[in-house]
């Protein structure tokens, strides 16, 4: 069962603690309350963007791995690699200093200047995310945090419109995967369920319960590679549920600094070897996307695919 905790309430990182060691997901309250309004007008132009025209859209397409911004139209990703492409679109940004204006939509005066305080926002309670976790791991205050200050976060917002077309063979609306980075913040703007994450243990999918104006967090790969397997990065999907509805969600990816290298923050014996944290996040996206132009390292490749493999297997 995915746990619900109050993120004001004193034993939050006992409860962190014991969700993190085991399913890697929880679902927060009481988290964004001073921003109901900004997240309200959000979600706003969010469907205005993607009621544009596709031809429109796509005048913002996605750039490359490397950049890992704009607009990725349905079926175009595919986030399990062996499997069809999800059944969603999605427009991804990032901070200004990475951000390009070609991808800002200019049909859209306000889209910016919101989003930008989104990701604001954002940042700000990943912050305090990743203080607790120090807090659990034992670790110095700011040891994890000051990995990621100049990190190369994304945020994305996602569509899974209506759909009435021929759904192929194992696809779904996202199919089964891992996040690549630290931890992802979840919000999600309506009463669409579909989220699901795999229970190891019982070996079946759990439904994460839809509460209004909560957080969903779940743990990354590069955490639970971090934290020597202590903290879990959970396969997770989004089935195919109420089809004639549109849904709308946004995820908030934290991932380290491009150099930081990702090596044991345990007292326990090494279980992987440190690997940096650019070309890590690189190689995951270059499974998710076609983009020749991307070469990888021979020795990451290697490596990473059988840690992968380890991750989404179920």
């Amino acid at each position: 069962m995915i746990p619900i905790i109050d993120f004001k309430s004193s034993d939050v990182e006992k409860k962190m603690q014991e969700a993190y060691t085991t399913c890697g997901f929880a679902v927060f309250t009481n988290v964004y309350d001073s921003w109901f309004s900004e997240f309200s007008d959000w979600k706003q132009l969010m469907e205005e963007f993607f009621h544009l025209s596709e031809d429109v859209k796509k005048q913002y397409s996605y750039s490359s791995v490397a950049d890992n911004l704009g607009y990725n139209w349905v079926e175009q990703e595919r986030l399990s690699p062996n499997k069809p492409g999800d059944l969603k679109e999605a427009f991804n940004w990032k901070s200004p200093h990475s951000m390009k204006n070609q991808y800002w939509p200019m049909e859209i005066p306000e889209f910016k200047s919101l989003a930008q305080k989104i990701l604001r926002i954002a940042q700000l309670l990943s912050h305090e995310f990743l203080y607790k976790f120090e807090n659990i791991l034992s670790v110095p205050r700011g040891k994890l945090l000051e990995q990621h200050i100049d990190g190369s976060d994304t945020i994305r917002i996602l569509h899974y419109p209506p759909y009435s077309g021929e759904i192929k063979k194992d696809q779904m609306r996202i199919n089964e995967h891992t996040d690549y980075g630290s931890i992802t913040l979840l919000w999600r703007f309506d009463d669409v369920p579909g989220l699901q994450v795999f229970d190891r243990g019982k070996e079946e999918w759990m439904d994460v319960p839809v509460v209004e104006n909560s957080i969903v967090l779940n743990v990354g790969d590069m955490l639970q590679r971090w934290t020597n397997d202590l903290l879990k990065s959970t396969p997770h999907r989004v089935i195919n549920t109420e089809m004639t509805r549109s849904r709308y969600s946004m995820p908030y990816f934290v991932d380290p600094g491009r150099d930081v290298i990702i090596d044991n923050l345990t007292d326990q014996t090494d279980k992987y070897p440190p690997i940096s944290a650019s070309e890590y996040l690189k190689w995951r996206l270059a499974q998710s996307y076609t983009d020749n132009n991307y070469i990888e390292n021979e020795d990451v490749a290697a490596e990473g695919s059988k840690y992968i493999l380890s991750l989404i297997h179920i």
